[in-house]
């Protein structure tokens, strides 16, 4: 499993993914944009298209990190990659 943060404009939060997610995220991103059938949607939302797609396993909620902007990310999340919707 592999770390991914995710955020809407607020807290961010940091998951545990399958690798294959991490390593086709912007396709995935590209997928779900055409898949969702709202115009208001969140990291919550990605997270259940994920789940969908992939199964629960899939991606894990493991901490929410707060309110943060990129110059407050601890150190320790500094190299992860990190979507923001």
């Amino acid at each position: 499993m592999e770390k991914l943060l995710l955020s809407a404009d607020g807290e961010i939060l940091l998951y545990e993914v399958d690798k294959k997610i991490l390593n086709n995220l912007d396709v995935l991103i590209e997928d779900f944009y055409k898949w969702k059938n709202t115009s208001y949607y969140d990291e919550q939302l990605f997270v259940k298209y994920l789940q969908q797609k992939f199964g629960d396993r899939a991606i894990i909620f493991k901490k929410n990190l707060g309110w943060l902007g990129n110059e407050n990310l601890p150190k320790e999340y500094a190299d992860i990659k990190w979507y923001n919707f």
